[in-house]
């Protein structure tokens, strides 16, 4: 703590003036704790924790479901930092594009000077992290509106790439959303149109772990059997047991029983598996299946369920979902997905132009959260594109025959492609682009 004057006089006396007040470090370098907001809330010392910063009002950048490492950025630079000093920080890339960091975004390039990022993405740098990894380097002095990019190769030397200004590397105004590659994106694309979260609910699904108080504690391989049995009721799957259109293994979860799902960590709500829907991955390129088989999974898969089958049910997973990520009143998006068919969107999601759509809104992150799913424009069925959309699900049907079958199903997502083309009134050079022929 910054105010134990005593102790800092005997560590570090350079960073005290001749009257004993602090006034900072010349270098912070800082490897924050990564805890995400579940993981606070689910924690009971991690939990008081977070309602302790929240209550202190000391950090102007932690909004919506801010990560504990957001507050550590702040308190470095604003805090720790002596004029002039610099403050390098590593960090998740997902701070580039997540929406709890817009803030921190915007106090490293308005108040400070973000002077250099490298991005690591493509190579583990911690052997027990899950996330890919960015470096921030920011000084405290006004910004100079040039930003060095920096990149990693596989024998882990970071060299130079690029300088940006604020203009370039903030690929949205909205959100504030960095980008450090060289190719241009543009999350405004066919803002005109809806998005996938117009038509349908999307979440997570459940955590399959006991809570970390619970006396009898179990884990995901408890709860999972290869054969069907009384009490592994359920057929089960996760993101790595699919691939575009095709499930290729199903095991068994325990379900209706006393530890499942009434003593997971995450339940979800029983409802979210009745009804048809398409599961997407969570990393790297995207992956759509189609389920009408009231499948469960866990969280390594994102789930989309049109919002007319839930009208009239009302629970707390859904009237925050509205409360939070929606732009549209629930009766609204009730009745915009009365016209949409989750073979047509599948057709879209599963096509090329869609990888170029999800890098727009995700930038160079590999990680795929439901805010990127959700914002995806999807093109309302209407009376001028309808024979487009009917022969997307008529061909979406043909694949996924054909997958039973593992025949090739290549000509048929080509055909898909053409189609998706031509909903979005993409050009001849915008076409060569997204088939990489330009």
């Amino acid at each position: 703590d910054k105010n134990s004057p005593l102790e800092w006089r005997f560590a570090f006396p350079e960073v005290l003036d001749d009257n004993g007040e602090f006034i900072g470090f010349d270098l912070i370098i800082g490897n924050p704790p990564y805890i995400s907001a579940p993981d606070q809330e689910k924690n009971l010392k991690l939990s008081l924790q977070r309602k302790t910063i929240i209550k202190s009002k000391r950090y102007k950048t932690i909004t919506q479901r801010w990560d504990l490492y957001i507050p550590f950025i702040e308190l470095g630079i604003k805090e720790l930092c002596k004029d002039n000093g610099i403050c390098a920080m590593i960090i998740p890339y997902s701070y580039v594009t997540q929406k709890y960091a817009k803030l921190s975004r915007e106090l490293i390039t308005k108040e400070f000077n973000l002077f250099e990022i490298s991005d690591l993405q493509g190579i583990k740098v911690f052997d027990s992290a899950v996330v890919t990894n960015a470096i921030i380097f920011v000084s405290k002095q006004k910004f100079k509106d040039k930003v060095k990019i920096s990149h990693i190769n596989k024998d882990k030397i970071i060299s130079y790439s690029l300088t940006r200004n604020l203009n370039e590397l903030v690929q949205n105004k909205k959100d504030y959303v960095f980008n450090t590659s060289l190719e241009v994106r543009n999350s405004s694309r066919h803002s005109d149109l809806n998005i996938l979260g117009d038509f349908c609910y999307i979440s997570y699904g459940m955590r399959l772990n006991s809570h970390k108080g619970d006396k009898e504690k179990f884990i995901k391989k408890d709860l999972i059997s290869e054969t069907k049995d009384e009490i592994h009721s359920r057929e089960y799957i996760e993101a790595k047991d699919f691939e575009k259109y095709k499930i290729n293994r199903i095991r068994y979860l325990e379900y209706n029983t006393k530890r499942c799902p009434n003593k997971l960590v995450v339940p979800t709500f029983k409802g979210l598996y009745e009804f048809e829907k398409i599961n997407f991955n969570i990393l790297g390129q995207l992956k759509g299946v189609y389920d009408d088989q009231k499948l469960l999974f866990n969280h390594s898969i994102i789930t989309c369920v049109l919002w007319k089958n839930f009208k009239g049910l009302k629970n707390r997973s859904l009237n925050l979902s509205v409360k939070k990520y929606c732009r549209l009143e629930r009766n609204e998006m009730e009745k915009l997905s009365k016209g949409m068919n989750l073979k047509y969107i599948l057709g879209i999601c599963n096509s090329k132009y869609a990888e170029v759509l999800l890098s727009d809104l995700r930038c160079e992150d590999y990680h795929i959260y439901p805010e990127h799913i959700r914002n995806l424009p999807i093109p309302k069925i209407t009376d001028d594109n309808k024979s487009l959309a009917d022969e997307i699900v008529h061909l979406v049907d043909e694949i996924l025959e054909f997958k039973k079958q593992n025949k090739d199903t290549s000509m048929l997502e080509k055909r898909i492609d053409e189609i998706v083309y031509k909903l979005y009134d993409l050009s001849e050079d915008e076409i060569k682009i997204v088939e990489g022929l330009k």
